[in-house]
C-alpha cells in the first residue's frame, strides 16, 4: 500500500448463523434419560442402555455422542472395550488405558441413518485382566460411564398435515418418553367459569396422554411465536391474530399458527361456553369420530361413575394379577444382575387394615433352569417404592438323586416357585411401584470354565396383589394423600364431586396454576374431569356439596376467608398473612380427647404461629381443613402472598424430590424449602367395621388409653374380688363345728 495507509484491520471472526426457522439444537445427558447414577459396568452386568424417542415431525439432521468415564487400571488394554451402539448399530469403542483409567470427553460422530421413532443407546462392557481364567465375579472387572455423557442432536422440524384424526399428535407425542408435556393454552383475560372449565376438560385428557411424564399449560392471551397450542374460543372471541370462521356449534379444528409455519393451533370452541365445554368433552371421549381440519361435534353420553373405579387404579374387590397391570415381556429378566421388574400399583392412599397385617402379595417366579446358579446366595428382592420387603431364596433339588429324580417325575419341585409378603399399608402413597430384582451368582464350575452369559428368569404373571381385605377409611386432613394421589377430590375418577374456586377474573398464572393441577388429577387417576365444576367466590353455596380446591393468592380470594372464618380450621386470613389461632385449654382438653395422640401439641402450635407471622413476601401454602359447608367434605386450599407463589406450589408437587414433604394440614413453601405442620381438627372419611372401632380409636390416643385399662381393671377385679370373698366365706363355714 502507499506509504501513510493505515495497515488493514485484522478479519473479525464471523458471527454463528442462527439456526434457520424450524431447525434447533438439543443436548440430552444420560441422566435426562432416564438414568439416575452413572452406568455401572461388571463382568456379570455388562450391559446397560437408555431409551428415547423422536417427535413424528422431527428428524434428525446430524448427531454426536460425546461420552466420559473411568475404567479399572488392571484391564489389559487389547482384550478389554466399552461399546457404544444406537439401534444395535456400532458407534464406537473406548479401550482402557492402565496409565490414564478416567477417559474422557470422547466423540464419536453418529450416522442420522441410525435414528428411528424410538431409540436405544446401549453400552457394552467385555474385559479381561489375565489373559487366561478371568473370573467374571472379580472385583477387577468394571467400568463406569457418566450420566453426564451426552447426545448432541442437530433436529429438523417437518412440515405435517392438519387434521383432527392424527390427535394428539402434533401437540403431544407418545414419543417422547422423559419430559413433561408443555402445551400453551391462549384464553382471553376475562374467561368465565364455564370455559375455563372448558378448558380444563381439554388440558386433563392431554395430561393424561402424558401419563407419568407430567403436564404444564402456560396460558397468554396471544398464540405463542414457536410451536403449538390450544386456543379456547366462545362465538365471535377469537385469539389474537387469528381469522376464524364463525362458530355453528360445539366446534374442534386445526388451524396453523401464525406466528410459526411449523406450528398447529387446536381451536375449541363454540356460540357459548357451554358449548365449548361440550367440545372440550368430545375431544376427549369422541375423538375417534374425528377427521379433516374442522368438526361440528357432540359430546358422548358418559356412563356415571363409581367410587375408587379410576381406570389407572387397581381394584380393591379381588386379588389383581401381575399380568393385568404390565405386559408378560415386562415381567422377563435377562443376565446375572439384571435390572429390578417393576410393577407400577396405583390406587387411593385411604387404606386400613387390622393392626398387625398388611397387603398381601403372593409371588411367583421362574429361576434359570439347570445347574447355572448358584441357589445358596441367589435370591428374589421384594420391595415396595425403594423400601425392602422380603428376599425370596431360589429352591434347588429335594434330597439326593434317586428322590429328586423320581419328584421331578411326578412334577416335584414345580416349575415356578412361589413366595408371599406384605406390604404395610403406611408405605401406600397413591402412586407406588413394586419391584423385584433377581439377584442371581454364577454357580463355579471349576478355574477357566466360562460362565454362560444368556441367562434367563421370569416373574410368574399370575402372581397377584390383594386389596380386597382392605377397609377404606382415613383421617383427613391430610395433604400427603392429596400431594400423592389428589385424594379425597380424585375419588370419583371424574371429578364429579370436586369443585374448583378461582378469583373474580384470574390471571394468566392463576389460569395456568389450575389447568395444571386439574391436569395432574386426572393424569393420577387416567380420566379427563368432566364431571368438574368451576366457580367464583361468590357461588361456594351452589357446590356447597362437593370438595373445594380453592386456588388464588390470598389477596384475590376472599372465598378462601370466608371458608376459615365459617369453619373450625386453626387457620385465620389476616389481609395477605396467615396466622394461627391458639386454642384455649378446654379446647386443648377435648382436642385431646378426640384427636390421635393428643392432636397437635401446644409446643408445635407455638412453633406454627411463629412461622406463619415470619414468612416471607413470596411465600406458596397448602392448607387443608374440613368444609364448613357440610361435614365430611374436604377443602384444600393453594394460595400465596403474590401470584408468582402459586409456582412454588406446583413445583413442590411435581418434583419427585420435594413431593414427600408435603405433610400434615399446613405446608409452607419458601425459597428455603418446604415446611410441614399439622395444627387442626381431624375429621374421619370412609368407615370401618364395629369390630376395628376399638383398635382404632384405642390404639392411637394413649392418653384415652389409660382410663380404659383402669376401667377395665375395675370391672374385672370387683367381680372377681367379690367371688374370692365368697369362696372363702363357704370355706370358713365348711371347717365351721
Amino acid at each position: 500500500p502507499p506509504p501513510g495507509t493505515p495497515p488493514p484491520a485484522p478479519p473479525q471472526a464471523a458471527a454463528p448463523a442462527a439456526p434457520a426457522q424450524g431447525v434447533r439444537h438439543a443436548s440430552l445427558t444420560f441422566r435426562q434419560l432416564g438414568i439416575r447414577g452413572p452406568m455401572q459396568l461388571r463382568g456379570v452386568s455388562d450391559l446397560q442402555g437408555v431409551l428415547f424417542g423422536l417427535r413424528a415431525d422431527e428428524v434428525v439432521t446430524e448427531a454426536r455422542l460425546v461420552v466420559s468415564g473411568a475404567t479399572s487400571p488392571a484391564l489389559l488394554p487389547e482384550y478389554s472395550q466399552i461399546a457404544f451402539t444406537l439401534n444395535e448399530q456400532f458407534v464406537g469403542a473406548v479401550q482402557p488405558d492402565r496409565a490414564a483409567p478416567r477417559f474422557g470427553p470422547v466423540e464419536f460422530p453418529i450416522s442420522p441413518l441410525f435414528f428411528t421413532d424410538l431409540n436405544r443407546l446401549n453400552v457394552r462392557f467385555s474385559g479381561r485382566y489375565t489373559q487366561e481364567c478371568n473370573d467374571p465375579l472379580s472385583g477387577l472387572l468394571w467400568a463406569n460411564v457418566s450420566d453426564l455423557s451426552a447426545l448432541h442432536l442437530t433436529i429438523e422440524r417437518l412440515p405435517t398435515p392438519r387434521d383432527l384424526a392424527r390427535l394428539p399428535e402434533p401437540f403431544f407425542d407418545r414419543r417422547i418418553l422423559r419430559f413433561p408435556l408443555v402445551l400453551p393454552f391462549v384464553l382471553p383475560g376475562d374467561a368465565a367459569p364455564e370455559l375455563l372449565r372448558a378448558a380444563g376438560i381439554a388440558a386433563s385428557w392431554f395430561a393424561v396422554q402424558a401419563e407419568y411424564r407430567g403436564a404444564q399449560f402456560p396460558v397468554s392471551a396471544a398464540p405463542p411465536q414457536q410451536g403449538n397450542a390450544i386456543v379456547m374460543v366462545v362465538g365471535s372471541q377469537g385469539a389474537a391474530g387469528l381469522d376464524l370462521a364463525p362458530m355453528e356449534g360445539p366446534t374442534l379444528a386445526v388451524v396453523p399458527n401464525p406466528n410459526d409455519s411449523y406450528g398447529q393451533l387446536l381451536v375449541v370452541g363454540g356460540r357459548t361456553a357451554a358449548e365449548a365445554a361440550t367440545a372440550a368433552t368430545a375431544l376427549a371421549f369422541g375423538r375417534a369420530a374425528l377427521g379433516g381440519e374442522r368438526a361440528l361435534v357432540e359430546a358422548p353420553p358418559a356412563a356415571p361413575r363409581r367410587p375408587y373405579d379410576a381406570p389407572r387404579w387397581i381394584t380393591d374387590q379381588r386379588p389383581v394379577r401381575f399380568g393385568e397391570l404390565v405386559d408378560t415381556d415386562v415381567l422377563q429378566a435377562s443376565g446375572f444382575a439384571p435390572g429390578p421388574v417393576t410393577i407400577p400399583l396405583r390406587t387411593a392412599p385411604d387404606l386400613y387394615v387390622a393392626r398387625g397385617h398388611g397387603i398381601p402379595v403372593e409371588v411367583g417366579f421362574r429361576a434359570p433352569p439347570g445347574p447355572v446358579t448358584d441357589i445358596r446366595v441367589s435370591r428374589l428382592d421384594l420391595a415396595f417404592s425403594d423400601f425392602y420387603l422380603k428376599s425370596l431364596p431360589f429352591r434347588g433339588e429335594v434330597g439326593p438323586w434317586p428322590l429328586s429324580w423320581a419328584l421331578a417325575r411326578l412334577g416335584w419341585p414345580a416349575e415356578v416357585q412361589r413366595g408371599s409378603t406384605e406390604v404395610p399399608p403406611y408405605l401406600i402413597s397413591g402412586q407406588n411401584a413394586l419391584q423385584l430384582r433377581f439377584d442371581m451368582r454364577p454357580l463355579h464350575r471349576g478355574d477357566c470354565v466360562a460362565v454362560p452369559g444368556e441367562v434367563r428368569a421370569s416373574i410368574d404373571p399370575d402372581s397377584t396383589i390383594d386389596l380386597s381385605r382392605a377397609h377404606r377409611f382415613a383421617l383427613l386432613p391430610n395433604l400427603a394423600f392429596f400431594a400423592g394421589a389428589g385424594f379425597p377430590f380424585t375419588r370419583m375418577a371424574d371429578l364429579s364431586e370436586t369443585a374448583v374456586v378461582l378469583p373474580d377474573r384470574p390471571n394468566a398464572v392463576e389460569m395456568s396454576a389450575f389447568l395444571e393441577l386439574v391436569g395432574r388429577l386426572a393424569a393420577t387417576v387416567g380420566l379427563p374431569a368432566t364431571g368438574l365444576a368451576v366457580v367464583g367466590p361468590a357461588r361456594l353455596q351452589e357446590v356447597a356439596d362437593r370438595d373445594l380446591i380453592v386456588l388464588g393468592p390470598l389477596g384475590r380470594q376472599p372465598a378462601l376467608n370466608a371458608l376459615l372464618r365459617e369453619g373450625q380450621a386453626p387457620i385465620r386470613l389476616e389481609g395477605t398473612r396467615l396466622s394461627l389461632a391458639l386454642p384455649t385449654a378446654l379446647e386443648d382438653f377435648r382436642h385431646a380427647l378426640a384427636a390421635p395422640f393428643g392432636g397437635a401439641a401446644e409446643a408445635e402450635r407455638q412453633r406454627v404461629a411463629a412461622r406463619l407471622a415470619a414468612a416471607p413476601e413470596g411465600f406458596g401454602a397448602l392448607l387443608g381443613f374440613e368444609s364448613p359447608l357440610q361435614a365430611g367434605r374436604s377443602v384444600v386450599a393453594l394460595v400465596s402472598a403474590v401470584p408468582a407463589g402459586l409456582e412454588g406450589v406446583l413445583a413442590t408437587l411435581r418434583d419427585p424430590q420435594r413431593q414427600p414433604l408435603v405433610q400434615g394440614d399446613v405446608v409452607l413453601v419458601t425459597a428455603g424449602g418446604v415446611e410441614a405442620y399439622r395444627t387442626g381438627r381431624t375429621y374421619w372419611h370412609g368407615s370401618l367395621p364395629v369390630w376395628l372401632w376399638p383398635e382404632f380409636y384405642l390404639g392411637a390416643r394413649p392418653l384415652v388409653m389409660l382410663p380404659v385399662l383402669a376401667l377395665a381393671c375395675l370391672l374385672i377385679g370387683l367381680p372377681l374380688r367379690r367371688a374370692l370373698r365368697a369362696r372363702a366365706a363357704r370355706r370358713l363355714r365348711a371347717r365351721s363345728p
